[in-house]
């Protein structure tokens, strides 16, 4: 018995491919949607200390959700300790950020005795501090560059690491 090839319209055909490749680039779409990543402040490390101020290490912890590699390309935030605003924080060299992990980011902060106060010397024997993070990251995604906003507050635990 021989096989008799089943004639498809030309246009069925069409309609097939079209319904395929509109899967296939739904499917595709859901993968790059973009998640923005989340920032915390991880620790603080006490770097430094003189008569004019001193020198802080401000450790982030920077979580990717997305399920592809972005690049952080800028960060600026201002750093407050327990309800002290110690300075700025910036980034501008870029650094990886892998599919679905965290990345930590060391950061400098000097600050003045003047600008700080005299409740900042006091909070630096303490083991753990308040903070509030503000400010925003610049990152690219496969598609695009986008700026995302950064607002977070806890507790984080202060080391003394005095070189």
């Amino acid at each position: 018995m021989a096989i008799i090839p089943l004639a498809i319209p030309r246009f069925a055909r069409r309609v097939a491919f079209g319904a395929l490749a509109l899967t296939g680039a739904c499917a595709l779409a859901q993968q790059f949607t973009f998640a923005e990543p989340d920032v915390a402040l991880s620790a603080v490390r006490v770097t430094g200390l003189d008569l004019a101020g001193g020198s802080l290490e401000i450790v982030l912890d920077v979580h990717n959700p997305n399920a592809y590699r972005i690049q952080g390309r800028q960060i600026a935030a201002e750093v407050e300790l327990e309800d002290v605003r110690f300075g700025e924080v910036a980034r501008d060299t870029p650094w990886a950020l892998p599919a679905q992990a965290d990345t930590s980011l060391a950061l400098r902060l000097e600050f003045g005795w003047a600008a700080v106060g005299a409740a900042a010397r006091s909070l630096l024997d303490r083991r753990a501090v308040g903070y509030t993070l503000t400010g925003r990251v610049l990152v690219g995604t496969p598609v695009d560059e986008r700026w995302v906003s950064l607002s977070r507050s806890g507790e984080v635990p202060l080391e003394r690491v005095l070189r």
